[in-house]
């Protein structure tokens, strides 16, 4: 080869941008990173862009690609001058690698990367820089290189929204007066590739009924443009799931103060405070006593088979945890009973807690740090600990009401 371009890479600091707080109340965030060129010798760069853009799909797939946003771009050389915030390494003979590094601006508004096998919304980040050449035969020469990119969010910390997701889940509701449903569990929030456990609790309000079976399940809800465009539609389906057939060599003998099992992960197990009777010819067993149902959730991975929580934008992701059970009433008739609760899949918090002084914490008072230093003398004062950072500390986000909801924080108890 004639001429060596050679070789253009941009490494992230961290693959995913996160957003903290909802469209309306987010702050911008920074992509950062580094520019990397490996080459024999050092080469001068006429310009060089970085810019983050949708990706567009393969056009011979069929899944639709919303492109709901222009171009962000970040200029780090113009005519051959570097911007101010940006920092240029000069080139390494001994690794051949001349390197930029940047920090670009991300709006707090942006669209969340999406995956679903109906639409896409989907990142990348593309550089592209343009270097002189000391031949006449080519006056210059553009390298390229891009990599993927997801848009992440989070709730704010110490944010309504945060304090509504991590709130315990405690969902209960009667089906007919004659069962009570409740499930409870930690938290309303879980994480992809963990397992999620909860815990279910039948109680009968009169006896001659049976359980059959139980387990739960966690359900995603779809809405916007999964179609076309032009089109607003809706979707609903379980992306994870278990159960088990109750019977009476399935009763566990965990006690109440017993952790759930790890060796349980993906099942269920069930607990009677009495010994069930057993009856010839009969399946299940009879809701004569409250019934405890252990169960963990594997949740998949996200962008595969379930995606993050997404409150606003052209596709709105919710979820929903279901307690099922299927009970046999004195009639004999089966009935599959289902509870439902609102639960939040999100990606796992790296946010640091802002400790802001306390009233009560008087070494980070301003005013009586300074009456301390005024009433003392001088050469007996001791050195009081430093108010100066927590005061500096920028408090991450204001509270303010979460994304709209309402409509999965409610509880209905189901039949079919």
């Amino acid at each position: 080869m004639l001429f060596n371009k050679g070789k253009l890479e941009v490494i992230l600091d961290s693959p995913d941008v996160v957003l903290y707080g909802s469209p309306r109340e987010a702050r911008f965030t920074e992509i950062t990173g580094r520019v990397v060129l490996t080459s024999k010798s050092a080469q001068s760069a006429s310009s060089l862009i970085v810019r983050l853009k949708p990706k567009h799909q393969n056009p011979f797939n069929p899944v639709l690609s919303l492109l709901w946003m222009s171009d962000i771009t970040y200029t780090i050389i113009k005519d051959g001058q570097i911007d101010d915030a940006s920092v240029e390494i000069p080139h390494d003979s001994s690794t051949g690698q001349q390197q930029w590094r940047f920090a670009m601006a991300i709006p707090g508004n942006i669209f969340e990367t999406v995956y679903t096998p109906e639409v896409s919304i989907a990142y990348e980040l593309l550089v592209e820089m343009r270097t002189t050449s000391v031949s006449h035969w080519v006056p210059f020469s553009k390298l390229a290189h891009s990599v993927p990119i997801c848009i992440k969010r989070l709730p704010a910390a110490d944010s309504a929204w945060a304090t509504i997701a991590n709130e315990p889940m405690y969902a209960s509701a009667v089906w007919r007066n004659s069962v009570e449903m409740t499930a409870i569990a930690g938290s309303r929030v879980m994480h992809d590739t963990q397992s999620f456990e909860v815990t279910g609790v039948v109680r009968p309000l009169h006896k001659g009924m049976r359980m059959l079976c139980a387990g739960f399940e966690i359900r995603e809800s779809l809405e916007g443009y999964l179609r076309c465009p032009a089109q607003e539609t809706s979707q609903r389906s379980t992306v994870a799931k278990c159960s088990s057939d109750i019977t009476t060599t399935s009763l566990g003998t965990i006690r109440r103060s017993d952790p759930v099992s790890s060796d349980m992960a993906g099942g269920v197990r069930f607990k009677m405070e009495y010994p069930p009777v057993s009856v010839p010819h009969r399946a299940g067993v009879a809701i004569d006593q409250e019934i405890q149902v252990f169960g963990a959730v594997n949740v998949p991975r996200a962008y595969t088979e379930i995606q993050y929580d997404i409150a606003t934008g052209p596709i709105r992701v919710s979820h929903e945890l279901v307690f099922s059970a299927s009970i046999v009433d004195e009639h004999g008739q089966v009935h599959n009973v289902r509870l439902s609760s609102g639960i939040y899949v999100l990606p796992k918090s790296t946010q640091v807690p802002v400790d802001l002084p306390r009233y009560e914490h008087s070494d980070k008072d301003i005013l009586l740090a300074a009456g301390r230093r005024w009433s003392l003398d001088s050469s007996t004062v001791a050195c009081l600990p430093s108010w100066t950072e927590s005061m500096n500390a920028q408090r991450i986000c204001q509270d303010s009401p979460p994304p709209a909801y309402s409509h999965m924080v409610t509880t209905a108890i189901q039949t079919s």
